[in-house]
């Protein structure tokens, strides 16, 4: 399933209540929220928030009230679709695991988040399957690409941009539960708190 092609709308939404209305959002108000070209960061992003959509919505649907997110992930794709959906990271409900870089992706970052609502918080933890060894290997060589000749460097950055278009397709074609595991605290983070590793 690619939201780039033609595919159910229900595939790519979710929903939250925003000041006790009902607020849907589609991935594509995301593309255009998003100023970057971190897509792949925002599937990802996305494809959290719509396992936490999902977990969080018991009895009613999960609200932005009271939610708090520890991330670690900083990469601006993933906190724009956080933002986004959750408005934690401008209202300050947002914080990243220590030593993470405040943006920017790079090996020592996790593909795991933590969400609260006050009375829960859901564990999400992408599977170990899904982010290549080459991922890191060419965000090193971008990283680092001092030595490279503009020509080459213009080669690396398709290459990157090609390999980041592939994963976010791939992130969209397999089933959620596919993508990452996840589990429950035995009790809820506090705003500020962040989870024992």
């Amino acid at each position: 399933m690619n939201p780039n092609s033609d595919t159910s709308i229900e595939d790519t939404t979710l929903k939250i209540t925003v000041d006790g209305q009902s607020k849907c959002f589609e991935f594509g108000d995301l593309k255009k929220f998003h100023q970057g070209d971190s897509w792949f960061g925002c599937a990802v992003g996305f494809r959290v928030m719509q396992i936490a959509a999902r977990e969080l919505s018991n009895t009613t649907l999960w609200s932005r009230e009271d939610l708090y997110i520890v991330s670690g992930h900083p990469g601006e794709g993933v906190k724009d679709a956080i933002e986004l959906i959750t408005s934690t990271v401008s209202s300050n409900h947002f914080r990243l695991l220590d030593n993470m870089p405040s943006q920017g992706c790079s090996k020592k970052m996790k593909f795991e988040w933590w969400i609260s609502d006050g009375k829960q918080t859901l564990h999400i933890k992408m599977n170990n399957n899904v982010v290549p060894e080459q991922f890191f290997t060419k965000l090193d060589q971008l990283s680092n690409d001092d030595a490279l000749t503009d020509d080459e460097r213009g080669s690396k950055h398709k290459e990157f941009d090609k390999l980041k278009t592939d994963l976010s397709n791939d992130v969209w074609d397999r089933p959620l539960n596919a993508n990452f595991m996840f589990d429950f605290l035995s009790s809820p983070l506090k705003a500020g708190e962040l989870p024992d590793e």
